[in-house]
């Protein structure tokens, strides 16, 4: 049995246990993560399909063991028995007695490659629920995560749209001020009210996009909340990446559970050609047994027999219609299935790995540049309400700036919260996701009153 460090999630559950308070009204990061870990019916399934993989075990180890079976028979035996007699006369006799017989037998292989091969196959197909079940944890922190922010991006995602509709009925005011002024034209009036109409679609929009983010992550905790961590605002300068991207491809070749699960998958595989090829040679087995029978009959009065019998038993194959040549050729075919699978992981485990590796590193510069276009984008509404009194703007140049300003910092809290989960994803398709970087994203989210 491989034994390659896969990651521990039970020993992870185990610690957030630790870490986790009482529940109010509203968690943090590794309180929902907890949650999840008890609730979501995915990983419940995950569990029962490891747990089920790693009965394979001793399941092909008995296949090495001996075999112990004990049999007992007792029956009536009644009729008649026909025969001559001395004098050539035919003589019936009835028959009326009672026959039982108890019989012990033992079997142990001494050479049977079939078997072997089984446990071998057993042994790998243990190792495959492991590193199956490492991925899926994984899932699950990937799947609550994307849950837990997606509630907090569908949260201020609604506060920017309520800001901007009433941003927008605040020119309106405004541009009916003008009107009547004299200084403004019907056209801005318009203008205004149809942007009014579609912010109010998008706040209708936002607070159905509201109530399924947190049906979702009600779904995979099994709890709602009426408030949740937010991270901070700098958590991104927390993200740092150690190494080049040629140093995160190593270490997922080498730790990815998705790889590790392909490589038990041709593990199994090539058993499964050697167990083919086995059922063409002979098998030997020790055998033991010992039998005990008793019976009457016309002749016997209370007859009792007793054997004990050991030796050996040799099966030599010799034609089974091809079944067995079939049988390889499919398990070959297999094989060679689960070698192209294996590579096609890796091609997948590679590709993923370079793109969450530069989710978060051009991440960073991304966020970078947003924030620098909100701040631009602010002072560009300041300066257009300036140029607005002072005649040189009109109110159609303030609702540009200003919608310029809402879509920016969507861009803004959108590009945050992708680079946070490029850099759970990443470690997790190295096989690298640990308590630790759970610990470390969950200090920098803000503390909900009451957390400590």
């Amino acid at each position: 049995m491989s034994k390659r460090p896969l990651f521990r999630p039970t020993l992870l559950a185990a610690a957030c246990l630790l870490l986790m308070p009482a529940l109010s009204a509203g968690y943090g990061l590794l309180e929902g993560l907890q949650l999840a870990r008890a609730n979501d019916a995915q990983y419940q399934a995950a569990l029962a399909e490891r747990e089920a993989g790693e009965a394979n075990g001793p399941m092909g180890r008995a296949q090495l063991l001996p075999t112990l079976n004990a049999s007992f028979s007792r029956s009536k035996v009644t009729g008649s028995d026909t025969a001559p007699g001395f004098t050539g006369a035919i003589s019936t006799s009835p028959l009326n007695y009672m026959s039982q017989d108890a019989a012990i037998q033992l079997r142990q292989p001494l050479f049977n490659l079939q078997r072997w091969a089984l446990y071998q196959q057993g042994l790998a197909r243990v190792d495959y629920s492991q590193a199956l079940f490492a991925r899926k944890d994984n899932e699950l922190v990937l799947r609550y995560l994307s849950a837990y922010l997606g509630v907090l991006l569908s949260q201020q995602n609604l506060a920017l749209s309520e800001a901007k509709l009433h941003a927008l009925q605040a020119a309106r005011t405004q541009a009916q001020k003008l009107f009547d002024q004299g200084d403004g034209t019907v056209t801005d009036i318009h203008d205004a009210e149809a942007r009014m109409a579609m912010a109010d679609a998008e706040v209708i929009e936002a607070r159905n996009m509201q109530l399924i983010a947190q049906r979702t992550l009600q779904v995979s905790t099994g709890q709602s909340a009426s408030e949740l961590a937010e991270p901070e605002a700098d958590i991104g300068r927390y993200l740092a990446l150690e190494g080049q991207l040629a140093d995160w491809r190593d270490k997922a070749l080498a730790l990815s559970p998705d790889i590790l699960a392909a490589q038990q998958n041709v593990r199994i595989a090539e058993q499964e050609v050697k167990r083919a090829r086995a059922g063409n040679y002979p098998t030997l087995e020790l055998v033991a047994s010992k039998d005990r029978s008793s019976a009457s009959s016309v002749s016997t009065i209370n007859q009792r027999i007793s054997q004990n019998v050991i030796g050996v038993e040799l099966n030599l194959p010799l034609f089974n219609g091809g079944y067995n040549n079939a049988q390889i050729a499919q398990s070959t075919a297999q094989y060679r299935q689960a070698l192209a699978e294996l590579d096609n992981a890796r091609a997948q485990v590679e590709l993923e790995v370079s793109r969450q590796f530069y989710g978060v590193r051009n991440g960073a510069g991304k966020v970078a540049s947003l924030q620098k276009a909100v701040f631009s984008s602010a002072e560009t509404v300041k300066a257009s309400k300036l140029g607005l009194a002072a005649g040189v703007k009109t109110l159609t140049d303030i609702l540009n700036s200003e919608e310029q300003l809402y879509q920016a910092k969507r861009d803004l809290l959108l590009a945050q919260y992708n680079q946070l989960v490029s850099w759970i994803a990443l470690r997790a398709d190295c096989g690298a996701l640990g308590l630790a970087d759970l610990v470390l994203l969950d200090r920098h989210f803000s503390v909900l009153p009451g957390r400590r």
